[in-house]
């Protein structure tokens, strides 16, 4: 159901935007409550039922889609304001999250603007307006690890490999990352022809958000080598770095990240960021 996919987004990443955070602008909030609908609400607790339900539902088809557990908090206006999709907040919270290349430990996400809203018609989400989320959440070497070993990380790999016929003359073959301390260690065996083993190249380096994206700073050569110099090989982890790869496979024209703080402490990259699904997320969402 295209509805697991919004929900997916949701729980991705994320919140809606300050003005001084982003470009987003939040709705005009037109929220009418019938002053009988008040009472009614009130005396029957209509309200708490209708959100525990739409919550319920809600990590439902998280766990489902991205076998993650998750908990929902919505905030909402009333009975009749949700059954159109209008809510005034909505938070997530999940101790790991798993979906394609992007692994997370501890991500809570929450949205920013004041009225938010989801249509949900003919099976199929739509989305006035930009729906955008802030989040906080960890990187562990665990979820390195399991970046490294997913389909989508090691189809990247193979675009930096350089054949002619059917003999490969250049492969980067997947490397060894390790968060230690407040530093990344990446060993990156290269494999040629022209030698018998792959050959490590070794960097030390740390982390940075440069244009809302992470990359590598400081970079240290612990190998020294011939074959390939400190600014290329910069180059080279900036490519294949599976802390930045994991945010930039699910940045599309439907969903856009932006990494505002990270920062690397005892062995794990601590996360700020936001989460912006796009109005027309629906046309991609087939």
């Amino acid at each position: 159901m295209k509805k697991i996919l919004v929900l997916i987004a949701f729980m991705l990443l994320v919140n809606p935007c300050f003005a001084n955070d982003c470009n987003v602008v939040c709705p005009f909030e037109n929220i009418k409550v019938v002053d009988n609908e008040k009472l009614i609400n009130k005396v029957s607790g209509v309200n708490y039922l209708t959100k525990q339900i739409a919550e319920f539902i809600i990590q439902k088809e998280l766990k489902s889609e991205l076998k993650s557990n998750f908990t929902a908090n919505l905030d909402i206006y009333n009975v009749h304001t949700l059954k159109q999709g209008e809510f005034k907040a909505l938070t997530l919270k999940s101790k790991k999250i798993k979906y394609k290349a992007l692994n997370m430990t501890d991500f809570v996400a929450k949205t920013l603007c004041p009225h938010n809203q989801v249509i949900y018609e003919n099976h199929k989400l739509y989305y006035p307006n930009d729906l955008a989320f802030k989040f906080t959440s960890k990187i562990t070497n665990d979820d390195i690890n399991a970046v490294l070993n997913s389909y989508e990380f090691k189809t990247e790999l193979t675009k930096n490999t350089l054949s002619y016929g059917n003999k490969k003359l250049f492969e980067v073959q997947t490397p060894k990352v390790i968060l230690n301390g407040d530093d990344v260690h990446f060993t990156i065996p290269v494999y040629s022809f022209i030698w018998s083993k792959p050959y490590e190249l070794n960097l030390k380096t740390n982390i940075e958000v440069k244009d809302n994206k992470l990359a590598i700073k400081n970079a240290e050569v612990l190998s020294k080598s011939n074959i390939i110099s400190v600014s290329m090989l910069s180059e080279l982890v900036n490519k294949i770095n599976p802390l930045a790869y994991e945010f930039n496979s699910i940045d599309t024209k439907y969903c856009k990240i932006l990494i505002t703080n990270a920062k690397i402490e005892n062995s794990e990259l601590n996360i700020d960021g936001i989460f912006i699904i796009n109005k027309n997320y629906s046309e991609g969402n087939e």
